[in-house]
């Protein structure tokens, strides 16, 4: 009888996991089915999504889906009937390539709202529904400015970088307390303002504030004849160029001098 309840504990558990593996199969080779290309936009500019079966099906409906923070939300449903375009998405999007075998929409003025990844669905018969899973990149352009001030031996630098994605602001200077905020603008960009104080006579290197941005950096630099430092090569060089200025002199000195003494 204990060999028996085993068997069957053991039947129930390897029934559960080919159940598991036969659905995860089954999802991937839906999305393997539909051919689409994430895309990348300028904030405020036109951009299309597509999506294309990479075979023949008896499609019946095709829908668009968005994917929120709220849930699903359906954007646009196509079928034999035409299509048509829901609210709130109506003035945002049209469909481009209204068919079965085929879809294909359109978003005009891309706002950052329209930054994820959208649904697919070609449902179809007898399989049932089949998706694809585009996504969409929103960006907008760089804008950095760099304002900084010395004042009694201490350097106070602002550096103010605004875009979308999220721009990050790193700073090259040692010993600097450092200080930073970020603020969501009307139309969705980010502004990040990073400020450091760093005493002038602590600083070893020229004070650099880095800005990363889609994976590209950005370097501003604070002018070196306003540093109020030396960089250590510079100075070497000036200290070098000091004594072969005061051995000159010595040797020009002590040159007048032997001649005076050998005109005697």
């Amino acid at each position: 009888m204990h060999a028996k309840v085993n068997d069957g504990k053991y039947s129930l558990w390897t029934f559960q996991r080919l159940s598991l593996c036969i659905i995860l199969v089954e999802l991937c080779r839906t999305h393997e089915d539909i051919s689409t290309q994430d895309k990348d936009v300028e904030l405020g500019g036109n951009v299309t999504l597509s999506c294309t079966p990479t075979k023949h099906y008896d499609t019946v409906q095709v829908t668009w889906q968005e994917k929120t923070d709220q849930g699903i939300e359906n954007m646009a449903v196509y079928n034999k009937t035409g299509g048509n375009v829901l609210p709130p998405y109506k003035h945002r999007i049209r469909f481009v390539a209204p068919g079965l075998n085929d879809t294909a929409i359109t978003f005009w003025n891309v706002s950052i709202q329209d930054n994820g990844c959208y649904y697919c669905i070609f449902n179809t018969y007898p399989l049932g529904p089949i998706s694809g899973n585009p996504c969409l990149s929103v960006y907008d352009h760089l804008q950095t400015f760099l304002h900084y001030q010395i004042f009694d031996g201490h350097l106070n630098a602002s550096c103010i970088a605004t875009g979308f994605p999220r721009p990050n602001i790193s700073w090259v200077a040692s010993g600097a307390e450092k200080n930073e905020k970020e603020v969501t603008n009307p139309n969705g960009t980010v502004s990040v303002i990073s400020s450091i104080l760093v005493n002038v006579s602590s600083l070893k290197q020229q004070p650099i504030c880095r800005v990363t941005h889609r994976r590209e950096e950005t370097d501003l630099k604070i002018p070196e004849a306003e540093r109020g430092y030396l960089d250590p090569v510079v100075l070497t060089v000036l200290v070098l160029i000091i004594v072969v200025i005061l051995v000159i002199i010595a040797v020009c000195c002590w040159r007048r001098h032997r001649k005076k003494r050998s005109g005697f």
